[in-house]
């Protein structure tokens, strides 16, 4: 079968759209504020939450807009809930061993991550809650997940596709499917830990 070269040109296209889908860059500047800096709004929600603990306050520039983090350790997990610019509730961001999830989302997370990479390894993993503020405060100091729970899984990957290996930021939902792959060109774990 022959293609026509305007054919053929659009076939390229598509891949290389599909390509820069999955794998877009990431952008992230995350640098510590003073509460002071964050929207009254946010600050009341964690006051709410009552975590008892020193919370450290971030903000975070990426690809997607201006967020603010609050940080906390809370039952020996580091936490991070994370707000808009208006201080709306965004999600909440719990980091877990990979062998803590149920064996079947270890199960599908694995065979996501087989048919992206070659070779990869999971470097870090954080379980993500997402809903309104009384939905995310049962699942996190509750446990309690209701039908509106939306829950998510995002995972730092050192993955290899052709020769080389390379980090992504990998969103993968609760089906085990990757929602969103983000490349990242140099990693700073600074940004990442607490």
């Amino acid at each position: 079968m022959k293609l026509h070269p305007k054919s053929l040109f659009f076939l390229l296209l598509v891949c290389l759209s599909f390509n820069v889908l999955f794998s877009q860059q990431k952008f992230e500047k995350e640098y510590r504020i003073d509460q002071t800096g964050v929207p009254e709004k946010a600050v009341e929600i964690i006051k709410d939450w009552n975590f008892n603990k020193k919370i450290k306050w971030y903000a975070e520039e990426s690809q997607d807009g201006k967020t603010f983090e609050a940080k906390v350790c809370y039952q020996k997990k580091n936490i991070s809930v994370e707000f808009s610019e208006n201080g709306e509730l965004i999600d909440v961001e719990k980091t877990v061993k990979f062998r803590d999830l149920s064996e079947e989302i270890q199960q599908k997370i694995k065979s996501s991550l087989s048919e992206r990479f070659r070779k990869y390894r999971i470097k870090k993993i954080q379980i993500q809650y997402t809903g309104n503020q009384k939905v995310i405060y049962e699942a996190l100091f509750q446990t309690k997940y209701k039908e509106e729970t939306g829950i998510n899984y995002e995972l730092i990957v050192k993955g290899k596709k052709e020769k080389s290996y390379q980090n992504f930021e990998i969103l993968i939902n609760s089906k085990g499917e990757i929602e969103k792959e983000l490349l990242i060109k140099s990693i700073d774990f600074t940004n990442l830990e607490f």
